[in-house]
């Protein structure tokens, strides 16, 4: 068995034998296990490596590293023979899939599908690969089974891939197949995300019974608030594509303020309240044009959206992986923008340039101004951030699992500081306080995902904690407020007979 646990979520493997049922621990910061067909060999993910070793935890040796952009996922599948490993590996931007195969004899690695929309999938012992396909848009949401046949001599496909369902609404998980290839079994599963409210007791100590603010069953992302505090916006795919809505605290139904065919994403007022901003991609036969954003704004009060400047970039898609293991919902890439609540100050554009994240100021009615600051920032790994309600401070992260540190960002001359989320790791998300006086922190963790206070000498306090992930923290600018996002996951065991 493998998987993370303890204090500070981390991984291993261990093994239970059968005659004495004492647990002992094979390895550290491993993950992925799964055990050889004739019971010799372990095969392992070890941070972004995959490895071998004997049954005892011996001989360890590394198989494959992934290139740079990659991670490889946790379904490694074992040949019949034990003489071959298939795996994935997934860039991390979502928009690349690999699924590989290697000789373990030789080293030879055979490409046997790619494309991004594949998530879990089994090798049965007649040479199938039995694999889940996410459908294409606008119908995401749901996947199918497929099979590709492989040469069990040359380990390659031997012809094009056959469609096995043609069933909707929910995606695959946990997919095995039986020794005999009879039997197939999977976790049938649905994803909703909906956005909660809760009450800020004075200085952020407390989230009192936070409730439910979105009932619909479509996915839901928090991303501001009205000034008076008594609405929140949010985006949202309730109408096929990502459409902006404000939502009053006291009602069960949403506004609708922009819609149409673009993707639309992170409604917020101006400092001044007189535009709701937000960004915005075209598409094209339902595929988003990423070289073409634009950040644009709308009076609050309706009219007909303008453009204010183009923007670099695309920040990866909201979506659930195909997988369905991961939820990837508010992408942690760039361009994004964040505005201060004090009307003087100026709001701030982060954009990708190679390996930094480059922020500018911008006026809503005058466009671009002067680059603030420059953050180092691996493209191939998600990062968060946002601005001080002064527009002084940036607050950046890096989503790592060992790390549990925020840069503070200085804008207008002090010396740059760093606060730890008080020995939280596995940072996801991060917004200031009304007050500037901390920060709201989300994080990932195999019991639940924390929702996180941390005052800026480094202590924490949790308010909450989500049963399956949270994020998008947003709270309201009277400070009495704290909207965020939670998944709703809903998911069944299934068996069903396969047929050749």
């Amino acid at each position: 068995m493998s998987g993370s646990g303890g204090p500070n979520e981390e991984t291993g493997i261990w093994i239970l034998p059968i005659e004495d049922g004492r647990l002992r621990k094979l390895r550290d910061k491993a993950s992925g296990a799964v055990l050889a067909p004739d019971d010799s060999r372990i095969a392992f993910l070890h941070g972004n490596e995959i490895w071998l070793m004997n049954i005892d935890g011996h001989a360890p040796r590394r198989l494959a590293a992934a290139p740079p952009g990659y991670s490889f996922t946790e379904t490694l599948t074992w040949s019949l023979d034990g003489r071959s490993l298939a795996y994935g590996r997934r860039s991390h931007d979502g928009d690349a899939f690999a699924l590989e195969s290697r000789d373990l004899d030789t080293g030879r690695t055979t490409q046997l599908l790619s494309d991004p929309r594949v998530g879990g999938f089994c090798w049965a012992r007649d040479g199938r690969i039995i694999y889940a396909r996410q459908e294409d848009p606008p119908n995401e949401t749901s996947a199918n089974l497929w099979e590709a046949s492989i040469d069990p001599g040359t380990a390659e496909v031997r012809a094009k891939p056959r469609r096995l369902t043609n069933w909707g609404g929910f995606l695959f998980g946990s997919l095995h197949i039986s020794t005999d290839g009879r039997r197939l079994s999977f976790v049938r599963q649905r994803f909703r995300r909906h956005i909660y409210v809760g009450q800020l007791e004075a200085s952020a100590g407390r989230l009192m019974s936070p409730r439910r603010l979105t009932f619909d069953e479509w996915m839901n992302w928090p991303s501001g608030w009205t000034r008076d505090s008594k609405a929140v916006l949010f985006f949202s795919d309730r109408n096929g594509d990502l459409d902006i809505f404000q939502q009053s605290i006291d009602d069960r139904g949403a506004q609708a303020m922009v819609t149409g065919h673009e993707e639309k994403r992170d409604p917020r007022l101006s400092p001044d309240g007189r535009w709701l901003l937000y960004l915005a991609w075209p598409k094209a036969d339902e595929r988003i044009l990423v070289g073409e954003g634009r950040l644009m704004r709308v009076t609050p009060g309706g009219g007909s959206p303008e453009p204010v400047f183009r923007v670099a970039g695309y920040p990866g898609p909201v979506r659930i992986e195909p997988s369905g293991t991961r939820p990837s919902l508010a992408a942690a890439g760039h361009p994004r923008f964040r505005c201060p609540s004090v009307p003087q100050a100026p709001c701030v554009l982060s954009e990708q340039v190679r390996d930094q994240a480059v922020f500018t100021a911008f006026d809503p009615a005058g466009g671009r101004g002067r680059e603030v600051a420059r953050v180092d920032a691996d493209p191939g790994r998600p990062t968060f951030w946002d601005l001080s309600p002064d527009g002084r401070w940036i607050a950046f992260g890096t989503r790592e699992a060992t790390s549990g540190v925020i840069q503070l960002v200085p804008l207008a001359g002090q010396a740059p500081r760093s606060v730890s989320a008080g020995g939280w790791t596995h940072l996801e998300s991060v917004a200031w306080a009304a007050n500037g006086a901390g920060l709201f922190v989300t994080s990932y963790g195999s019991k639940g995902f924390p929702l996180l206070f941390v005052s800026l000498d480094g202590r924490a306090r949790l308010l909450h904690t989500a049963h399956y992930y949270a994020e998008s923290p947003v709270p309201s600018p009277d400070g009495r407020y704290l909207a965020f996002g939670e998944i709703s996951p809903e998911g069944n065991a299934w068996i069903i007979e396969t047929k050749r």
